[in-house]
């Protein structure tokens, strides 16, 4: 388990320290996004109660998604059961998740953001050159425990480079979700089903210029 800042309440991702770790590209340290994290989050999750548990358990497993690049590296989903969807979309199993990852599986059906005309590695780029102050992530409440969890997120972030040739405009930018994930009795993620609106984000990051996409 892996903390980047002392500080109790700070998120702890799991399966991040095995030296034999394919990464994509390199290790990742969140110091960044965890300091915005613990500076603007909203809500405060109590030690070893089920929001801090499940904040930790996405987070690492947003780690995963982000950064690992082979599926024996994967410490946070049932690999025999795996399956996830992003607003009712189709459904990706671990492989597809680890050759997509997070931006492209998240936009995939939004007809503001062609994810066909950008890799894996563009899509991350892009939304890091953005972000450069970090995209910060958080549980808000969660309506119930294992083994099917249902809770509610919110994702957010300052514009402050350029998207695509778009200049930073300085505002916030902030996604509200929800998800329902099925867990194993270790707490491995089974099925992972994602709710959220991207558009009224990428209006913002297009400056309201957005160009539909032909998928």
């Amino acid at each position: 388990m892996s903390k980047t800042i002392d500080h109790p309440e700070c998120p702890v991702r799991s399966f991040m320290d095995d030296p034999n770790i394919k990464w994509r590209t390199k290790k990742p340290d969140f110091t960044i996004v965890d300091q915005k994290y613990l500076k603007e989050k909203i809500r405060s999750h109590k030690e070893g109660s089920l929001g801090k548990i499940v904040e930790n358990l996405v987070k690492s497993w947003e780690c995963e998604s982000s950064h690992k690049v082979d599926a024996k590296d994967w410490g946070t989903v049932d690999h025999e059961n795996f399956a996830i969807t992003v607003n009712g979309g189709r459904k990706l199993n671990l492989k597809s998740n680890i050759a997509m990852g997070n931006y492209l599986m998240f936009l995939e059906d939004s007809p503001l953001y062609d994810t066909t005309k950008v890799t894996n590695e563009e899509a991350q780029d892009s939304f890091k050159e953005c972000f450069p102050g970090g995209f910060a992530w958080e549980v808000l409440d969660v309506f119930s425990g294992p083994p099917t969890i249902a809770f509610t997120w919110r994702h957010w972030a300052d514009y402050e480079g350029k998207f695509h040739g778009f200049e930073p405009t300085k505002e916030r930018i902030e996604v509200i979700g929800s998800a329902v994930a099925t867990v194993n009795a270790d707490m491995k993620i089974s099925t992972f089903d994602i709710y959220y609106d991207p558009s009224p984000m990428l209006g913002k990051l297009y400056h309201g210029k957005c160009k539909f996409s032909q998928k």
